[in-house]
C-alpha cells in the first residue's frame, strides 16, 4: 500500500510540474515581435491568466495604425489563435523565433537601453 502511494504522489507531481511548463511556455512567448517578410508586428502580453495577441495593422490611405488583439489558445498541447481562421503558433527556443501559420517567422524586438520599447 505504501508502494501505491508514492507511485500516487509522484504521478501528482509530474502533473502539476507539466502545467508548470505549459505556463512557462507561453511566458517565453511575452514580448514585442517583428516580421522576417515585412507583415504586421505583433505584441504578446499576459492579461490575468489569458494570453493575446495583437496585431499591428496599417489600413486606409492615411495607413493609419490599427492594432487587433486576439486570444491565444492552447489545445491538445498546440497554440493558436482564432482571427475567423485558425492561425497555429509554434516556438523554436534555440533559435527565439515564433512562426505563426501561414504568415511566416518573426523575431523578438530587443529595447534599446537609450530607446525603451515600452513607456518604462
Amino acid at each position: 500500500m505504501l508502494q501505491v502511494s508514492k507511485c500516487l504522489i509522484g504521478l501528482a507531481v509530474m502533473v502539476l510540474q507539466s502545467c508548470d511548463v505549459a505556463d512557462n511556455r507561453r511566458d517565453q512567448l511575452c514580448g514585442n515581435w517583428e516580421s522576417v517578410e515585412g507583415k504586421p508586428d505583433v505584441l504578446i502580453y499576459k492579461e490575468g491568466e489569458a494570453y493575446k495577441v495583437t496585431v499591428f495593422k496599417r489600413s486606409g490611405l492615411r495607413r493609419k495604425l490599427k492594432p487587433e488583439t486576439y486570444l491565444l489558445q492552447e489545445e491538445n498541447g498546440n497554440l493558436f489563435m482564432n482571427t475567423g481562421f485558425r492561425i497555429d503558433v509554434s516556438y523554436n527556443e534555440a533559435t527565439d523565433v515564433l512562426t505563426f501559420s501561414p504568415n511566416g517567422d518573426y523575431v523578438r524586438v530587443t529595447p534599446k537601453p537609450d530607446h525603451p520599447i515600452s513607456g518604462e
